[in-house]
């Protein structure tokens, strides 16, 4: 019987049972990935600290890098942002045979979706919310909802209340943590 899953899983950080929700989704979503037993799995997380709202995704990557041993690109002390994002898709790619990338970063939403979770199969595209036009990326995506979108798109992630940030980062951050726990995924020969 084949495992039916929805397209796409939404959960707000203030759910119950949230961290296990994702945990399983992840996992799932993991044990669909072909070459996953051969493959390396990469942890992209796109952002930068300059800008609040922003920073989810060096926040989950600082996060994973102190408490799992993956393979993680994105941390507060080296974040991967639209800069160099796409330099450092070319060192993953030049680095790594076929790896699985899980791509984590923030986005802008509507005010009663702040605190969302979505986390599907397949590709997310960095950068929309400021009108940055990025190369696609990952096999699995997550994205958290830092802040309402409005016309000003760096100003609407400066605005954006640090609490809520780090919530959803440490939410995001353990679910994905457990996870790769769950798959036994460690690479503790790499970390940048």
């Amino acid at each position: 019987m084949e495992d039916i899953m929805p397209e796409k899983l939404i959960i707000n950080v203030n759910d119950t049972c949230v961290r296990e929700i994702m945990c399983n989704y992840i996992t799932r979503l993991l044990k669909r990935q072909q070459g996953l037993s051969t493959n390396m799995v990469i942890i992209l997380c796109i952002g930068s600290d300059r800008y609040i709202g922003d920073a989810l995704g060096p926040l989950v990557g600082s996060y994973l890098a102190e408490n799992t041993e993956c393979i993680i690109y994105g941390s507060l002390e080296q974040p991967v942002h639209a800069g160099n994002l796409v330099e450092v898709i070319a060192a993953i790619q030049q680095q790594y045979d076929q790896p699985i990338i899980i791509a984590v970063d923030a986005c802008l939403g509507k005010s009663n979706e702040i605190g969302n979770v979505e986390i599907w199969q397949g590709s997310l595209e960095a950068g929309i919310a400021v009108g940055a036009r990025l190369p696609c990326i990952g096999h699995i995506s997550i994205i958290g909802v830092v802040n309402a979108s409005g016309c000003t798109g760096y100003l609407d992630l400066q605005n954006t209340p640090l609490s809520g940030v780090v919530k959803l980062s440490k939410c995001i951050g353990s679910a994905l943590g457990d996870a790769l726990n769950a798959m036994q995924i460690s690479n503790a020969v790499y970390k940048n």
